[in-house]
C-alpha cells in the first residue's frame, strides 16, 4: 500500500488535529477540470472538520498499484502561504527518499489570490522498488488553501550531479515521462484555479440539414 502524502503530511503539520469542527464552508467545493487525456475517475471523496480530500486514478489502473494519480484537498490554511505549505510538502518527503530535488517554483498571483507551484522528484521512496515524482499548486483564498497533486508512482530512478531527475537517460521512457511532467505544469498553471468554471469537452459540431434533391 502507497504512502498517503498529503494525509500523512497533514497530520504531521498538525492540520486535522488542531482544526474547530464547523460544517464546510462553500469554499470546500470549488470545481476541478480534470487534465484531458485520461479517462480519470474518482477514487476517494472524504469531508471533515474543514477539510475536503479527493483521490482520482485512470480508469484501468487499481487503486494499491496506480501509476497515475491526482489529489485535491480543501483545508483552512492556519497562516500558511502557497510556498510555505509546499515547502513543508517537500521537506516531509525528503525523510523517506533515497534522492530528492525540485524544480520549477512557479508563484503567481490570478484574480487576487496567491498561488505557487512546485515540482518534486523522489528518487526511490524508502526501500520500495519505486520512485514519485509530484508535481503540486496550492492557492490560498482567504483563509483556506486550495490543493492540487499530480502524481507519478515510477519505478526507480536517479538524480544526476547537477540535481536533475533521469528515468533512464536517452530513452523513449525518459522523454515520454518528461512530455507529461510539461503537460501537468502547464494544467496545473493555466487551468487550475478556484472559483473557476470547469473546462468541458467542445461539443461535436452541428451537422446541416440536408436540402431534398430537386427532380428533374
Amino acid at each position: 500500500m502507497s504512502i498517503r502524502f498529503l494525509q500523512a503530511l497533514a497530520l504531521a503539520l498538525g492540520v486535522v488535529a488542531s482544526l474547530p469542527a464547523f460544517a464546510e464552508a462553500p469554499t470546500l467545493r470549488w470545481p476541478l477540470p480534470l487534465p484531458a487525456g485520461q479517462p480519470w475517475r474518482i477514487v476517494d471523496l472524504r469531508e471533515g472538520n474543514g477539510i475536503r480530500h479527493e483521490e482520482y486514478i485512470p480508469r484501468g489502473q487499481g487503486v494499491e498499484d496506480y501509476r497515475d494519480r491526482i489529489v485535491v484537498q480543501r483545508m483552512v490554511s492556519q497562516n500558511l502561504n502557497p510556498e510555505t505549505y509546499l515547502a513543508h510538502v517537500s521537506a516531509g518527503l525528503r525523510a523517506h527518499c533515497s534522492e530528492l530535488t525540485t524544480s520549477g517554483l512557479f508563484a503567481s498571483e490570478r484574480d487576487g489570490l496567491p498561488s505557487a507551484a512546485l515540482t518534486v522528484y523522489c528518487s526511490r521512496f524508502d526501500s520500495r522498488s519505486y520512485g514519485y515524482v509530484v508535481a503540486q499548486k496550492a492557492v490560498l483564498d482567504g483563509d483556506h488553501l486550495f490543493v492540487v497533486e499530480r502524481e507519478w508512482r515510477l519505478p526507480a530512478f536517479s538524480v544526476d550531479a547537477t540535481g536533475l531527475p533521469q528515468f533512464g537517460a536517452g530513452s523513449p521512457d525518459d522523454e515520454a515521462i518528461k512530455r507529461e511532467i510539461r503537460l501537468a505544469l502547464r494544467w496545473l498553471v493555466e487551468q487550475v484555479q478556484p472559483g473557476g468554471a470547469v473546462i468541458a469537452p467542445a461539443p461535436p459540431p452541428a451537422k446541416l440539414p440536408q436540402h431534398p434533391k430537386r427532380r428533374s
